[in-house]
């Protein structure tokens, strides 16, 4: 028989998820020899045998391979047999040339869940069960490749039955790097504030409405019965959350369709590995206490998916509220002293083990929109998988923006996005935004060659954008908050020629020095040009106003009528303001021009009733799309758009609005027409647009996109004018996914 080798380079999500033993089972399947090796760009297989086995070798590979892996590329070339007899793995090693994808942390299977629930098994109700196909993988990771000794599960030596299931090629468990059992692996601990073990049944304390601070994967969590109303009242007192929704942790899916409508599209992502918080539409019939999510009318639900989190449930606790255990604002908190200094005033018991949490992760935040993910927060389940570029380039680093902070790191055609982080502006969450660079670039091997950022001299991101490549001696390339939002969406969606992108948010630093927010582009990665906009509009200086939507409102409404009385007729609560807003919108030194779609929304939401302060970003406008949500259809108001070298928008439409509530109509009817008025307007915007830059294609980024009233009309409209609508769907319509787009356009200048 002729003998043939080949060489076989892969890269992707390839460690960590039994990649190797999945080879290994099929080159013997396939009667070839040779060996496979993990290296710091993924990994090199060498097989020999028949040249028909080989082919059928990569075939099946391309295919079929392990549920958790992901190839981005496969690389194959002949070389010369050596005569090997057996196929074999072969131990890590590493490369000067690295490519190497991070994995990320995965809910429990099906066959560990099985175990934990077997009473003849050795890992009955053990908390810790994992193997190769679950179980955290970036949370423990400290350096690559991802073996054993470069986790945090290093510390705990594996018994004799743990070890030889870790290597047996044939076991699920071949190389399983958090692989532990009750006799070798971390121990679950309860304990009081103070540290003092305690000897009680978890579950019954939860059943007493007791507060429970629980050690995840990626960072602790505040767990109650979420049908005990006194204890949902008691962790949003204790913790100081105003409004701010709760996520919950449902039994099972039946507990889920018990409370939300869930469809078959919506399920999928529930029971997926990643295991995300799912926005869901709550159901009118559901029996939880409107102290979860104040004013939605939604539910951000979530599976178990540790088996820890099983054994938190039984026949009557079926819901928990599940929420991050960090001080509002802070970074996430993964350490037991951290927990005990931090957390001892808000939970009455504490569930801890010795595994150390070495990256943070938060629950990932995702919504379904045309029966796919819709990111809201990318992270645990997620983070760090790459990202496939539709165009080469250098390496880079991006730095992104402030308040939703995350980074990337890109080479090729490939960018890997960090994790959530929160406002910079928090000194602890920027101390862990800065190791978290430290970290992705020793992981990733990446040396950038260029650093990139938003234009706004005020931003944490960009003072650090600046050192870093100061640090490293490349350029620092900076660009537009906006336009990083179009490119996003472009990259998000592989687009790579000039098409029309409409990007509406709160706030963004515009190349004119004023405050940009709904505007609309025309060009590619080389260049952008702004051809329409929201009309501006004078708002009051200073980052304040975000959270006062009674005082935008005034302001808007005064600056239209200019009539003390008609504006406190609308809003009877502004009469206190009306001094300070007269005296604003004669004054530039008080105002700055703006057009941004976040303060429109909360002028809107005032209007239909909503006039306290946000206690959280985006309250207002998720308030007032809940309300439209509960209207039947409606028509919009009389709007119009202004042609020139910019289309303008006009905003005038408000004072309709306001006419409309001062004669009666209900709130969610204003709140309706508002929408409906805002999406026809944008959608003839666009439509104008195509015409002129014959383009029928259109992307959309901002955290206005969020709202889902808005994206489902607005995508609906668009197709039926023959426009393709391109919305993001591998980061964040917010600000979460700038980096993206920043590396974007600084690599094609």
């Amino acid at each position: 028989m002729k003998r043939s080798a080949a060489e076989i380079k892969v890269t992707g999500i390839v460690q960590g998820v039994g990649f190797r033993p999945h080879v290994y089972r099929l080159a013997n399947k396939l009667g070839l020899a040779g060996w496979i090796i993990n290296t710091t760009n993924g990994v090199t297989i060498r097989v020999e045998g028949r040249a028909k086995d080989i082919k059928g070798f990569v075939r099946e590979l391309q295919t079929s391979p392990p549920p958790l892996a992901y190839i981005e590329s496969l690389r194959t070339k002949k070389i010369q047999p050596e005569g090997y007899s057996a196929f074999f793995i072969q131990k890590s090693s590493q490369s000067l040339d690295a490519d190497i994808s991070i994995p990320p942390d995965v809910g429990t299977c099906p066959d560990c869940l099985k175990e934990y629930n077997d009473p003849n098994n050795r890992r009955y109700g053990y908390p810790f069960t994992n193997c190769v196909n679950c179980g955290p993988r970036f949370s423990i990771i400290r350096a690559s490749p991802y073996d054993r000794k470069n986790t945090s599960m290093n510390v705990f030596r594996m018994c004799a039955d743990c070890a030889g299931e870790y290597e047996d090629p044939a076991n699920r468990r071949f190389h399983a790097e958090p692989n532990a059992c009750p006799t070798c692996g971390p121990q679950l601990l309860l304990t009081l504030p103070d540290g003092r073990a305690y000897n009680g049944d978890i579950r019954a304390l939860l059943k007493a409405g007791k507060i429970l601070a629980v050690k995840g994967i990626g960072a602790y969590h505040l767990a109650c019965d979420a049908k005990n109303d006194k204890a949902v009242r008691l962790l949003r007192k204790r913790k100081k959350r105003q409004t701010k929704p709760f996520a919950l942790m449902c039994r099972d899916l039946d507990v889920v369709r018990k409370n939300c409508e869930l469809s078959l599209k919506e399920e999928e992502l529930l029971t997926s590995p990643a295991r995300p918080i799912l926005l869901l539409k709550k159901r009118q019939t559901s029996m939880l206490c409107d102290e979860i999510a104040p004013g939605l009318d939604t539910l951000g639900v979530m599976l178990p998916y540790t088996p820890l989190h099983y054994g938190l449930f039984d026949d009557d606790i079926s819901i928990l509220v599940m929420t991050s255990a960090n001080i509002s604002g802070d970074p996430l908190i993964i350490t037991e002293r951290e927990a005990y200094s931090k957390l001892g005033f808000l939970a009455d018991f504490f569930v801890v083990n010795k595994r150390e949490i070495v990256n943070r992760a938060d629950d990932s935040v995702v919504m379904s929109f045309m029966d796919m993910p819709y990111f809201i927060r990318r992270a645990r389940g997620y983070v760090p998988q790459g990202i496939h570029l539709p165009c080469k380039v250098d390496p880079i680093f991006a730095a992104g923006g402030d308040l939703k902070g995350t980074f990337a790191y890109a080479s090729d055609k490939k960018a890997v996005i960090s994790q959530y982080f929160g406002d910079l502006g928090n000194l602890e969450n920027f101390e862990a935004f800065k190791e978290g660079v430290r970290f992705f670039g020793e992981f990733l091997q990446i040396k950038p060659q260029s650093v990139a950022c938003d234009i706004h001299p005020g931003y944490i991101s960009t003072r650090f954008a600046s050192a870093y490549a100061k640090e490293l001696s490349v350029p620092l390339i900076k660009v537009q908050h906006h336009k990083a939002h179009f490119a996003s969406a472009m990259a998000d969606n592989a687009l790579n020629e000039s098409v029309l992108g409409v990007i509406c948010d709160g706030t963004g630093y515009g190349e004119d020095g004023t405050i940009w927010g709904c505007e609309v582009f025309h060009g590619n990665y080389q260049e952008i040009k702004r051809v329409g906009s929201l009309e501006s509009f004078l708002q009051p200086r200073g980052d304040e106003i975000i959270k006062y939507p009674l005082q935008m409102a005034s302001v808007l409404l005064y600056s239209l009528w200019k009539d003390e009385d008609k504006v406190m007729r609308v809003l009877p609560g502004c009469k206190r303001l009306l001094p300070f807003v007269k005296a604003q919108v004669g004054s530039k030194t008080l105002c700055i021009e703006s057009s941004s779609c976040g303060r429109l929304f909360d002028a809107a939401a005032a209007i239909c009733g909503f006039t306290a302060m946000v206690s959280y970003e985006g309250e207002a406008a998720m308030r007032l799309e809940s309300l439209a949500h509960y209207s039947p259809e409606v028509e919009p108001y009389s709007y119009s758009i202004h042609e020139g070298s910019i289309m303008r928008l006009s905003w005038g439409f408000l004072s309709e609005m306001a006419d409309d509530k001062l004669q009666g109509t209900e709130a969610s009817i204003l709140a309706a027409r508002f929408h409906t008025t805002f999406i026809n307007a944008l959608a003839e915007m666009v439509s104008k647009l195509a015409v002129k830059y014959k383009t029928d294609k259109v992307v959309f980024s901002g955290g206005t996109f969020q709202n889902r009233f808005v994206i489902k009309r607005l995508a609906e409209r668009l197709k039926a004018m023959d426009i393709m609508p391109y919305f993001h769907r591998q980061v964040p319509t917010n600000d979460s996914g700038l980096a993206l787009g920043q590396l974007m356009i600084a690599a094609n200048r």
